[in-house]
């Protein structure tokens, strides 16, 4: 073979061997290629599965929320009937308890003569309705009258269990009594947290998002709402579930600390919080002596029913 030959071949050779390599370096790079695809496709696979779950899971929180929703409805419908009937037991026994006084004055009004045994006998409540058959009645009548909310408002109203230096309508007085009596905490200091709170304003939204009357806080992700609402039965955004929420923790600090400052002060500041002050010698704070102070003006205020 010629010398030129001879060069023409080694440059053959060369161009093959790297016409080779790239065919090495593609198939390498179309390998790698093709492992980072499954990768791809594995994570998307993971992610598919990942959505899908939480999607479910979504859902899921949903149904619960709104059977929860509805429990918290019928629950709140039980004690508004509670309510009722216990207002109207109480108007039955203002009837009843006016009707004997006054047959009584007219048994008496017949003169000094009628014989001790005779006043005692047509006193005797043979000719008064047994008390159940009275409450019936009482209760039919108040229930077939269209003035019946009316009546029984100006009935409590008159007794003290509502009371006109309360700035909330009756509904909400009610509420608030119900709630203290259920969780232990005193009316008057349930008023006093509500007024320095909100000053009674169910619009009022606090700098970190607390809410209503009783400015009730959410917590982190609504946590302390959730508290409250499984505690309760009741939605803490609502009226009725603010009030039963203010009157719930301050009933439970109470029992825990036994001290109204102390009661209000870790409901102002959180447990912890209260406790770290306690710790440094901290028993007293400005929110506290107002709450104590308003809550002193309200027992003096809203007496009639012992103040609680």
């Amino acid at each position: 073979m010629s010398q030129k030959g001879e060069k023409y071949a080694r440059r053959m050779e060369r161009r093959v061997d790297k016409l080779e390599q790239d065919v090495v370096a593609i198939t390498t790079e179309q390998t790698g290629q093709g492992v980072r695809i499954c990768a791809v496709e594995d994570d998307l696979a993971v992610y598919r599965a990942a959505v899908s779950a939480r999607e479910l899971k979504q859902a899921a929180a949903q149904v619960e929320a709104a059977k929860e929703h509805r429990t918290a409805r019928a629950a709140e419908r039980e004690r508004k009937a509670q309510r009722h009937n216990k207002i109207l037991a109480f108007i039955a026994l203002v009837l009843f308890v006016a009707i004997c006084v006054g047959m009584a004055a007219k048994a008496y009004s017949k003169g000094p003569a009628a014989e001790p045994a005779a006043l005692e006998t047509s006193a005797v409540p043979a000719a008064i309705p047994p008390t159940e058959l009275l409450f019936t009645e009482a209760q039919e009548e108040y229930m077939e009258d269209p003035q019946e909310t009316e009546k029984i408002e100006e009935a409590l109203l008159e007794q003290g269990y509502f009371s006109l230096a309360v700035p909330m309508p009756y509904e909400w007085q009610d509420y608030m009594r119900t709630y203290c009596e259920e969780y232990g905490c005193p009316y008057p200091l349930a008023l006093a947290v509500a007024q320095t709170e909100s000053n009674f304003d169910m619009d009022a939204v606090g700098a970190s998002g607390e809410v209503g009357i009783m400015q009730l806080n959410p917590g982190p992700g609504g946590s302390y709402h959730a508290e409250i609402q499984a505690a309760t039965g009741l939605d803490p955004t609502t009226a009725s579930g603010n009030i039963a929420g203010g009157c719930y923790k301050l009933g439970l600090y109470l029992v825990k600390y036994g001290n109204v400052e102390k009661a209000a002060m870790a409901y102002n500041m959180g447990a912890q919080a209260a406790k770290s002050a306690w710790a440094s010698g901290v028993t007293s704070t400005e929110y506290s002596k107002a709450v104590k102070e308003a809550m002193e003006a309200w027992e003096c205020t809203v007496n009639a029913w012992g103040g609680v």
